[in-house]
């Protein structure tokens, strides 16, 4: 019940003002995600794909900046383990090149796919990154 006409809130947030415990500060707002956009290609690292909006290529120094920006991808999609590299290997390449779409990372079953993305996303320094398990 508000009394004496006066309306009450939260204070206003004075500038450097550190935020409560436990709680983080906001986040940037992302740019509108290109991959909704028609032209956008997938990029399929290991796999072959005969879908239309995805370039297959076999090892991660395919991937380079002139791939990225001829295709526009917004995501990468690359196996958990390979024969000659891993997914860690795969996040640090694309880091290095200023990716900035999400690493799709096709794995195994395993019994905490969570955690695994999270030291993918740390190790390559906060690049998006989504662990999906295979069946």
């Amino acid at each position: 019940m508000q009394t004496g006409g006066q309306e009450r809130g939260l204070p206003p947030a004075k500038a450097g003002q550190a935020l409560a415990p436990g709680r983080r500060a906001a986040r940037p707002a992302r740019k509108e995600a290109a991959a909704d956009a028609p032209d956008a290609i997938t990029i399929a690292l290991g796999f072959d794909s005969a879908a239309p909006d995805c370039v297959a290529v076999d090892t991660p120094a395919r991937i380079d900046a002139a791939l990225l920006a001829s295709t526009r991808a917004q995501k990468v999609i690359c196996p958990l383990f390979a024969e000659d590299y891993d997914a860690l290997v795969v996040a640090g390449h694309l880091r290095s090149l200023g990716f900035d779409g999400t690493l799709v990372v096709l794995a195994p079953d395993l019994p905490n796919p969570r955690m695994v993305e999270r030291e993918i996303r740390n190790q390559a320094g906060g690049l998006r990154v989504s662990v999906v398990v295979k069946p």
